[in-house]
């Protein structure tokens, strides 16, 4: 269901059912059809530039806000998820670009923080219970030797970025581990900033780089496929922020940051 009403009311599914829309209520009333049609596909091809992906994703990556824990006090790198794929019988699951980006940097990050800083991998059986979990997809792509002195720890029980909040979270607990340093794409960090907030947590921000960078061209004004990923993956996210409020998953605070910036 999720992944339909997605489908449904984001890039560039919406585009499509304004137009459907249009075309019936051409049949009807030519004039209103038009209008709809006309503000479809102005729509449409904001919702597909790379400038309007561009400007959203800004947006969010604006509003994140500096931990206050030094980053020499961080003692657990946390790298968070962002899905796999089935490639075939004889190469199974494949973590998805970004995930493979994701933990990249984080081995980069403890590598350069020391390698005796255990890493959290953070992810879920997305595809069921059947199948291998996110997590460990993710771990498989990477030589095992760099957890010679601290294992990797996987966290797979998590389906999503909340559940990833409140399993961490209980993780940091057992090891006793205070200060956290959280590893995903720039646009994903404000969310997931706030999800770990909300659990007592006050992480670092590692933000992984996955915006294209540079001054803005004619042909990021036309629509491509490029734009309406970047349009979407922002949409998703602010989304996925309301959601997070409305539920009382998180609170302002968590979000931007303010009871933090008060109790200093």
């Amino acid at each position: 269901m999720k992944i339909l009403l997605s489908s449904l009311l984001l890039p560039p599914g919406i585009f499509i059912v304004l137009g459907l829309v249009s075309l019936y209520l051409m049949r009807k009333h030519v004039k209103y059809g038009t209008v709809m049609l006309i503000i479809s596909l102005v729509v449409g091809w904001l919702g597909t530039s790379e400038m309007t992906g561009r400007f959203l994703a800004t947006l969010l990556i604006a509003q994140v806000k500096e931990s206050h824990t030094n980053p020499e006090q961080v003692d657990m790198l946390v790298v968070l998820t962002n899905g796999m794929d089935y490639a075939s019988k004889d190469f199974g699951w494949l973590p998805r670009e970004e995930t493979f980006k994701r933990l990249a940097v984080g081995y980069q990050v403890q590598q350069a923080l020391g390698t005796r800083i255990p890493l959290v991998i953070s992810g879920g059986k997305t595809a069921g219970l059947r199948h291998p979990s996110e997590a460990e997809v993710a771990y498989r792509m990477f030589d095992k030797k760099r957890a010679q002195i601290t294992p990797t720890i996987l966290e797979e029980t998590s389906t999503n970025t909340y559940e990833s909040a409140l399993q961490v979270a209980t993780i940091a607990r057992q090891r006793q581990a205070d200060h956290l340093m959280l590893v995903t794409s720039e646009v994903h960090m404000l969310r997931a900033l706030a999800a770990y907030r909300g659990r007592g947590m006050d992480p670092v921000p590692f933000p992984v780089i996955t915006l294209p960078r540079g001054p803005l061209t004619m042909g990021d004004l036309l629509p491509s496929w490029r734009g309406t990923e970047l349009t979407y993956k922002a949409i998703y996210e602010m989304v996925g922020i309301a959601n997070y409020l409305i539920t009382g998953k998180v609170t302002w605070d968590d979000l931007f940051y303010n009871r933090y910036e008060t109790e200093s």
